[in-house]
């Protein structure tokens, strides 16, 4: 539980909060030692529609690298470092979805890649909802609540960064499976290609893509290094109670 952030604190609230060995003292709690965190960095999925496969759902990342869930005739992978290069065949269905719980990374990215050249390209349409602190660039604006994302991916978005996402107003709906549904919610920021500072949040992907016949392709997402937490803990020579205002043992 994390720790207030003003008024009365105590270095039994620290220990109670952080561990260690009694008898307690605050040379203990430096950041970055064995009991305070100076970065975290979690992803956990609660729920995949359609999920047919293995890894078991509830599984946290990064404590593994990557990771590929298919459902339907479709896959959804990642990996810290690159883009997933799993390869599927698609027909025209229902709007497909996964749900994150407790993201902690500092940028989070998404892309689909075409397979063999000579199937029919068609672009993936998306509505991504965030809930919780993060930001649409590096050190940017901080937003809270809840924000709702909108996207095109198409055949050329083949690099890392080209996945271009619209923050709207308001929930715009989900996208099927010829267009992004946008309503009557207003654009409010255009050329969204991450999302970054991601601290505690609920990630809601929707999508879906029109192959009329088939098609091979993936959708993928990479993410980023742990955020900072702890920020005004020290990491060496004097410390006081309020330095811990805030903190938190994730």
């Amino acid at each position: 539980m994390t720790l207030p952030a003003s008024g009365t604190i105590s270095l039994s609230d620290i220990a109670t909060e952080f561990g260690g060995t009694a008898p307690h003292s605050m040379s203990e709690y430096y950041k970055g030692g064995s009991n305070v965190n100076s970065t975290y960095k979690n992803i956990y999925y609660t729920e995949v529609y359609g999920y047919n496969g293995s890894p078991s759902l509830g599984t946290r990342y990064p404590n593994s690298t990557s990771f590929s869930y298919s459902w339907h005739n479709r896959t959804f992978s990642g990996s810290q470092t690159s883009w997933g290069t799993s390869h599927v065949r698609e027909t025209d269905e229902v709007v497909a979805r996964c749900k994150m719980n407790s993201v902690y990374v500092t940028q989070m990215g998404w892309r689909w890649t075409a397979g063999t050249s000579g199937y029919t390209q068609n672009p993936y349409y998306f509505m991504v909802k965030v809930v919780g602190n993060h930001a649409t660039s590096s050190g940017g604006t901080t937003l809270t609540g809840t924000t709702y994302y909108t996207g095109t991916i198409t055949r050329n978005d083949q690099s890392q960064g080209n996945a271009s996402f619209s923050r709207r107003s308001g929930n715009p709906g989900n996208p099927n499976s010829t267009s992004v549904n946008n309503g009557s919610t207003s654009e409010v920021e255009s050329g969204v290609n991450y999302l970054y500072d991601m601290e505690n949040c609920t990630v809601e992907v929707y999508f879906n893509s029109y192959q009329p016949g088939t098609s091979s392709a993936s959708f993928s997402f990479n993410w980023g290094s742990g955020v900072t937490i702890n920020t005004n803990v020290p990491t060496s020579g004097t410390s006081a109670l309020s330095d811990f205002y805030g903190a938190e043992n994730l």
